[in-house]
């Protein structure tokens, strides 16, 4: 254990791990699916190394949008705009691979990807998994953070649940100091819960380990953000044209893969073919890709049946199952829209 590494959670029983054990035991009701048929090599797990060089490929293609802004007539500063938004989008399924790793540390590579990855988007690593991870094993049910049954087929509230995504990045950066004072006030915790980490359990969260790191997680963002605003109140345009309009529509293209990845049926189990019935590949073009779903996270049914493969091997793993399920994979899927 190194001397530079921070304790992530003190639970003997890990979030993660938690996870898997309930997906395993949930199996299936057809015979010929088992999760333990998969080959071997298609169900490699993130590694931190590839995540940190991720993390640097997408800031250098912000560098160079930035120089073009600047070197190019204003008109096409939409072109930027849409470029730099579809990288942060990208930094955030980034630091969501690294959220299904079954980690107690933060190696200085987990580290480097929450401060250069998460903190652009307003997130921790805890933060995120404490939200995405329950999302994964109560997919479809009351306790799921991102399940919004009021969706399915209401286009207008689809519309308008998207819109509000705008604001996800001033809401969470207004999480970290509330964060911090909940460290402090124990009583502010179960609305630091419930607002900002969605939080549907209606437990008394209190003096929950994993809740109480996740509020001394946003120090770091904090001291990060602090640095923004000052350098924003010295350059307010150049940070507004730079860094939050491109902010609030990544967050616009982040909500949109998040309405769209599930059709919003209730669901009382973690069967196989539950999460094949109710989860939606969506956005596999290059161009969908660029902007909607980075890194592979359009590939969501296999990485909902298989949360710990690293993106990278999702295609692969999502044409092994067309191969030999196509009885139950669905090759193509109408995801939510308006």
């Amino acid at each position: 254990m190194s001397a530079s590494s921070a304790t992530v959670s003190n639970d003997d029983l890990h979030l993660v791990d938690n996870l898997e054990s309930a997906l395993a035991a949930a199996g299936s009701g057809q015979k010929s699916l088992d999760r333990r048929k998969v080959p071997a090599e298609l169900l490699g797990r993130a590694n931190n190394n590839r995540l940190v060089l991720y993390t640097l490929i997408d800031w250098l293609w912000i560098v160079a949008c930035w120089v073009a802004m600047s070197h190019t007539p204003y008109w096409t500063y939409p072109l930027w705009v849409v470029l730099i938004a579809g990288r942060i989008h990208s930094f955030g399924v980034i630091l969501h691979d690294a959220t299904h790793q079954s980690i107690r540390q933060k190696s200085w590579q987990i580290r480097f990807v929450e401060i250069f990855a998460g903190y652009p988007m307003a997130s921790t690593l805890n933060a995120m998994r404490y939200h995405h991870i329950r999302h994964h094993r109560d997919s479809g049910m009351s306790t799921d953070p991102y399940f919004k049954p009021t969706v399915s087929g209401r286009p207008f509230i689809f519309f308008l649940i998207w819109l509000r995504h705008i604001l996800l990045i001033p809401l969470w950066m207004i999480r970290g100091p509330y964060g911090l004072l909940a460290y402090a006030i124990p009583g502010m915790r179960n609305s630091y819960a419930k607002v900002f980490l969605q939080d549907k359990s209606g437990k008394d969260l209190t003096n929950l380990p994993e809740l109480i790191d996740c509020c001394k997680a946003e120090l770091g963002q904090v001291i990060v953000h602090a640095g923004l605003f000052t350098f924003t109140y010295f350059q307010p345009e150049t940070a507004w044209f730079h860094y939050f309009l491109p902010a609030f529509v990544a967050a616009l293209f982040a909500g949109h893969r998040v309405l769209v990845e599930h059709n919003y049926q209730p669901v009382v189990d973690r069967k196989m073919e539950t999460i094949m019935k109710t989860t939606v590949d969506h956005n596999l073009t290059w161009l969908g890709q660029l902007f909607f779903a980075p890194r592979n996270i359009g590939f969501h049914i296999v990485h909902h049946l298989h949360p710990q493969v690293a993106l990278e091997n999702l295609p692969k793993l999502r044409q092994w199952y067309l191969d030999n399920h196509p009885e139950l994979y669905p090759a193509k899927r109408q995801g939510q829209g308006w």
